[in-house]
């Protein structure tokens, strides 16, 4: 076997990372014409450029063969994309990849770590059961069409104040000790992924929030407005939230001419999974989540939607 080498991703390997990623994917999932695939999004430069993530790359005899992300969200994180060049699959490399990203999460004191994963493919649970994630719930990618006329101004924070920041982190923590996903609403706004929305009460406290991709440089996908991460506070009026923050996002959708919302969910927040199915959204993509650590927010209560992916 050729001698390997582990290094961080510079700003200058992210052409490379992210033809790795398509590749990857592209060839685990069949695509038809994998040299179309994925062209219409990115799921390395806007989290590399991201102040929360670290990345890692592998090189074998100076060709990058694979790559690694994580992002720190508070005391949680979240791993990947992981992707090894098909033609370096059977070489331990996605091992060695996942030794650096356990690493980090050493360094970074993490309570607990999730990831998104095929549920059918026994080679992935097994690579990541061999650094401690284990295989729980299912995340269901829901996504629904745009409907009507804008109901109204999209409450859009174009720059968030430190307040409005610490408000979110706080909402986040009381579905999770330390969770705090911040980092993806300051990347939305930073990097120019989308648009970033909070809601508010009738007292004025923060009812939900979430971070919206849309455009060629984001995670989104043509004509997609994707809900990165999205919360609102649990409770007995949740279900009245989340149709208010679902109006918002449909609102945003309309106002950037992207014809689709599609947002993550994972099937343990029940009440959260259920809602979206009688709001209209059909699953596009399952995925299993695996576990490293305690603390996770798959729970029944919970109303954020995320995926992992």
């Amino acid at each position: 076997m050729d001698d390997f080498v582990i290094q961080p991703l510079r700003e200058s390997d992210l052409s490379e990372a992210r033809e790795v990623v398509r590749e990857a994917f592209a060839t685990f999932m069949g695509a038809a014409a994998p040299g179309e695939f994925w062209n219409d999004r990115d799921y390395v430069e806007g989290r590399w450029r991201a102040e929360h993530t670290a990345w890692f790359k592998v090189d074998i005899n100076g060709q990058m063969a694979g790559v690694a992300g994580v992002a720190r969200w508070g005391s949680h994180a979240v791993v990947g994309p992981v992707a090894v060049r098909p033609a370096y699959w059977e070489r331990k490399l996605a091992k060695a990849l996942m030794a650096a990203v356990s690493g980090q999460l050493d360094a970074w004191g993490i309570d607990h770590a999730g990831l998104f994963t095929f549920p059918d493919s026994p080679r992935h649970l097994g690579l990541y059961q061999g650094f401690g994630f284990w295989p729980q719930a299912l995340t269901a990618v829901m996504a629904r069409a745009v409907e009507g006329q804008a109901s109204g101004s999209a409450p859009v924070c174009a720059a968030l104040s430190q307040a409005q920041r610490q408000a979110c982190a706080a909402l986040a923590n009381e579905a999770a000790a330390g969770l705090d996903p911040t980092g993806e609403l300051d990347a939305v706004e930073r990097l120019g992924l989308g648009a970033n929305l909070l809601l508010h009460g009738a007292d004025g406290e923060l009812e939900a929030f979430a971070a919206c991709h849309f455009g060629p440089r984001s995670e989104a996908g043509e004509g997609v407005c994707y809900v990165k991460f999205a919360m609102v506070s649990g409770g007995d009026e949740a279900s009245a939230r989340m149709e208010r923050l679902l109006i918002a996002c449909n609102d945003l959708a309309l106002a950037h001419g992207q014809t689709r919302l599609m947002l993550g969910v994972n099937t343990g927040r029940r009440s959260a999974y259920q809602y979206l199915l009688s709001a209209g959204f059909a699953i596009q993509i399952l995925g299993v989540t695996m576990h490293r650590g305690s603390g996770g927010y798959d729970q029944p209560q919970v109303w954020i939607c995320d995926d992992w992916r």
